[in-house]
């Protein structure tokens, strides 16, 4: 009589729900309601968005099959057999659990800690360029221009490109290989949003808007009208410190540092250069383009991009510790 034996627990499963614990527990401590609803509203953005995410994993690795001539066969009897299908589901719901400690932490930051760094940001950005501002100059150097518009529309795909590149990977034949990349991606998000409650600070758009003048802010009206939004988001939740807060968007936070926008094309990057290496020139650029724009707009300081990318590096090394995998030849 064979014995049933439950599955071992992948890396990234106990950082995610390790991680869940500690979240929940400090804002719990902090005073703040973390009740069954904060994990039903997350699962119900989460879960609507699941379905189309999934199919575009599954065409994006189609469509790299018939580009490189390759019969998709193969590809579709590993990723649908059955145990690579639990996998799959258990990474999914992994990656779930950390966009649910990673929202309501980054959420709540004004009402943990209701200091701001960015005096200190600014200066650190000003000392690390040689005294000149990189928000400053680059405000000068594409005022009039028409690189704006075109940065404007690059940024505001950033959330897209995440969403297409982790369910490309993610439904890849080799299933230690997704796993160490569920891990990387983790280990990147969930660090960064403790470095937000630490070290908190809205932006250069939020905290010198001076110096984004009225012709600026028409060339990127994506990136305005966004910001906007959430701006109004964190006044509502800075006026919930002193009672009650009747209403907010979970899904509306603000923090700089560090930027999760580069960093996370840099950790896509830093992970295809072992394990998907044509696509390595397209997210290295990817990466320069994103902390272009994440300045230009007014998103992040420079330092955060550079904190952003540091961050990817350590993300992919505790990937490669703890889910290893040998490098695609």
């Amino acid at each position: 009589m064979s014995r049933f034996r439950l599955p071992r627990p992948l890396a990234v499963e106990v950082v995610v729900w390790a991680s869940a614990c500690v979240g929940v527990g400090f804002l719990l401590a902090r005073g703040l309601d973390m009740n069954l609803g904060t994990v039903r509203y997350t699962w119900q953005a989460f879960w609507h968005r699941l379905p189309s995410v999934l199919a575009l994993g599954l065409a994006l690795q189609l469509a790299a099959h018939l580009v490189r001539w390759r019969s998709p066969a193969g590809w579709a009897r590993a990723v649908l057999a059955p145990g690579a299908l639990v996998e799959l589901a258990r990474l999914w719901l992994a990656l779930f659990v950390m966009t649910y400690t990673y929202s309501w932490l980054k959420v709540c930051v004004p009402l943990v800690h209701h200091g701001l760094y960015d005096a200190a940001l600014w200066k650190l950005d000003r000392w690390l360029h040689l005294g000149v501002s990189p928000t400053l100059f680059l405000a000068e150097l594409l005022a009039g221009g028409r690189a704006l518009p075109w940065i404007d529309a690059w940024y505001s795909l950033w959330l897209t490109s995440v969403v297409a590149t982790q369910a490309y990977f993610l439904f890849s034949p080799e299933r230690r290989r997704r796993a160490n990349f569920a891990l990387a991606c983790a280990a990147l998000w969930l660090a960064a949003v403790w470095i937000y409650v630490a070290v908190p600070a809205v932006g250069p758009c939020f905290f010198v808007p001076e110096a984004f003048s009225a012709e600026l802010r028409a060339a990127m009206p994506q990136a305005s009208a966004l910001q906007q939004k959430l701006w109004a988001n964190y006044l509502q939740i800075v006026g919930g410190r002193s009672g009650s807060l009747a209403q907010f968007k979970p899904f509306f936070a603000v923090a700089a540092m560090p930027s999760v926008h580069v960093g996370a094309h840099w950790l896509f990057a830093l992970w295809a250069r072992r394990h998907a290496r044509p696509l390595f020139p397209w997210f290295a650029a990817a990466t320069g383009l994103t902390l272009l724009g994440s300045v230009a707009t007014g998103w992040h300081y420079a330092v955060d991009g550079y904190a952003g990318m540091l961050l990817a590096w350590g993300a992919a090394r505790v990937a490669d510790r703890f889910e290893p995998v040998a490098a695609s030849s």
